[in-house]
């Protein structure tokens, strides 16, 4: 999206630059024949911060409320959506090939580079290529935490339950990392010569038309219903059962805006 700087980096969200960031939104929606009645944008708490303060807090400029679940009102014609459950990324290049016991810090889990692996919990394998490191640690967080004990070792139970919602995309000399509900991330690392790009820790708002996110039902509701007394019980068990999934077909691809907001000035 164009608004100045640097193709390909994220938006640094200032009073200054955010209405033409909802003109632009507005402009793509136009070229894709959205109807400018069918428009929303989900914002997080930061976002909704600025936006705030280049309203001057006059939250009639908002609009109505539609009463729906994290509904804020309306801004240049998109539905506005508060939500802290967007997906964060950052990118984390290292200045070399991680020593032994550097860590890496990313929203609260360690993980240590070790050049003979032991058992801890979070120990990455720190092999002689940088490549192979990194190789590594993705196969570790995409791996939903759990270890091979030869070249990553497993987090805890509750780390497992956090890595769950992150994906690990490999760049062979960095890392990005992207964690859904973790729209502000926090990373730290041990070696200081290592940089988190501030163009790449992003938080990412969505924008589009309304439903181009779908929920597809793989089996109609029913319900089956049986007797307890085998169980000596008196009564009857009630067992609603359905499948479904979430999907983004073509036609909502199209229809959808990642826009892609700096986090590190936050």
């Amino acid at each position: 999206m164009d608004i100045g700087g640097t193709a390909g980096n994220g938006i640094t969200l200032t009073t200054s630059n955010i209405l033409n960031v909802f003109g632009k939104i507005n402009r793509k929606l136009d070229v894709l024949n959205v109807p400018r009645s069918d428009r929303f944008m989900v914002i997080s708490p930061q976002f909704f911060d600025v936006l705030w303060q280049y309203i001057a807090g006059k939250e009639s400029l908002l609009g109505d409320k539609t009463g729906e679940n994290g509904n804020i009102g309306t801004y240049a014609g998109l539905k506005l959506y508060l939500s802290n459950n967007l997906t964060g990324s950052i990118r984390w290049t290292p200045a070399d090939n991680p020593s032994d016991e550097d860590t890496l810090t990313v929203d609260g889990i360690t993980f240590t580079f070790q050049s003979v692996i032991g058992t801890a919990a979070g120990n990455v394998l720190q092999t002689t290529s940088l490549a192979v490191t990194i190789d590594n640690l993705v196969a570790l967080i995409n791996a939903g935490g759990v270890g091979d004990d030869t070249n990553y070792v497993s987090l805890s139970t509750a780390n497992k339950r956090k890595v769950q919602n992150w994906v690990a995309v490999d760049g062979t000399t960095y890392i990005d990392i992207r964690i859904k509900g973790g729209s502000y991330i926090t990373a730290s690392c041990s070696e200081s010569n290592d940089v988190f790009t501030a163009t790449h820790q992003l938080q990412h708002c969505l924008a589009g038309r309304n439903k181009c996110i779908d929920v597809v039902i793989q089996q109609e509701p029913k319900v089956e219903m049986a007797s307890t007394v085998s169980a000596g019980k008196w009564g009857m068990n009630v067992l609603p059962i359905t499948l479904f999934g979430v999907k983004t077909f073509y036609q909502g691809a199209y229809e959808m805006l990642d826009v892609e907001i700096r986090s590190d000035a936050f």
